[in-house]
């Protein structure tokens, strides 16, 4: 079973049938006895950085999640991704997750640079697993990790930043995976492959 934690946040059914593309045991939940037993969790949203958190707290899933997230295999996406750091500047005062170190950062609006950061653009695979190809994205903030060697993947919008990461158990990315057709899919497939390998 694959848990998608529904907290009110993110398009939850499009993620879930994405998903069951590969795996056809996929729920949205926020009960703790399904989250604990999953094979692997999904950490979606999207929205601001501080409401997740409260949400989070609020149905009790914050410390659960900081628990067994670290021992579960875990797909973060988009603001998901965002959640699994210590902090973000768009929520001053709210603590993330932060399992994985390092913080979040606003992009700079600069001459043609748009902010935010909306629509198709490259990603750019720089480590095993290799993902590269066309994905999109729908943000405002960017991952900037403690570990560089936690970046697998980046995408340029003014700066280059970090669109793909993989720590510990975690594979986490900053753009939508079902919206982003074939790049979206091969990484869908791939963590999905993984936890079969562990059944």
């Amino acid at each position: 079973m694959i848990t998608i934690i529904d907290y009110g946040s993110g398009n939850l059914r499009s993620v879930q049938r994405s998903l069951q593309r590969f795996y056809p045991d996929v729920i949205i939940s926020n009960e703790k006895h399904k989250i604990k037993g999953a094979l692997g969790i999904v950490l979606p949203g999207v929205g601001a950085f501080g409401d997740a958190v409260q949400e989070l707290r609020k149905k009790d899933l914050f410390e659960l999640l900081k628990q067994i997230i670290p021992k579960t295999p875990t797909l973060g996406i988009c603001l998901g991704l965002q959640l699994l750091f210590s902090k973000s500047e768009e929520s001053p005062g709210f603590e993330g997750l932060g399992i994985i170190p390092g913080s979040v950062k606003k992009l700079s609006f600069t001459g043609m640079i748009r902010v935010p950061h909306t629509g198709w653009n490259r990603v750019i695979s720089i480590k095993e697993p290799y993902f590269s190809g066309f994905a999109y994205f729908n943000h405002t903030y960017y991952c900037d990790a403690a570990d560089k060697t936690s970046m697998i993947a980046f995408t340029l919008h003014g700066i280059k930043f970090g669109v793909i990461f993989k720590y510990g158990t975690i594979l986490a990315i900053q753009f939508h995976p079902e919206k982003s057709k074939t790049l979206g899919e091969s990484i869908l497939k791939y963590w999905v492959e993984s936890l079969k390998d562990k059944v």
